[in-house]
Order: structure tokens, then C-alpha cells, then sequence
């Protein structure tokens, strides 16, 4: 995934949850999650709760390539 496509995807998510896309990208990488959450729909919460309620699931999503490439380009930004 390249940073592009990072950039995307946080702008899109930045307007499904009516955030900024650098609020939601620094609650990612601060691994604030329930910042994110409280602002998406009540099915959409319901499932990411349920994944990372689940920590076989959580493992998988997170070994991804698509998610090694995400905590990559957002480890780069922190500090």
C-alpha cells in the first residue's frame, strides 16, 4: 500500500466519520481507536468491535500486508 493510497483512504474516512483526515490518521498511529469508533455507524463499530474483541482475528488483519504497510507509513510520522 503505498503512502497515496494511505492518503485515500484517510480521506475517505474522513468523510464517512466526519473527522479530519490528520485527526484520524494521529488517533491511528497514538493507537486510539475508540476516538475513531465513536464516530462511525453503529454497524460498522459493532464489527471492528467484534474483530478486535477477537484476538485471532485482530493477528490476522494486523500481519496483512496491507496492515504492515499501513503501521509502517504511520510509524514514520510519529515522532
Amino acid at each position: 500500500m503505498s503512502e497515496n493510497n494511505v492518503n485515500k483512504l484517510f480521506g475517505e474516512l474522513s468523510k464517512q466519520l466526519g473527522m479530519s483526515g490528520e485527526q484520524i490518521k494521529n488517533a491511528a498511529a497514538d493507537g486510539n481507536v475508540s476516538s475513531i469508533l465513536s464516530k462511525a455507524n453503529p454497524n460498522d463499530k459493532r464489527q471492528a468491535e467484534e474483530i478486535l474483541s477477537d484476538p485471532e482475528k485482530t493477528k490476522q488483519i494486523l500481519n496483512s500486508p496491507q496492515a504492515q504497510a499501513l503501521i509502517k507509513i504511520l510509524n514514520q510520522n510519529k515522532p
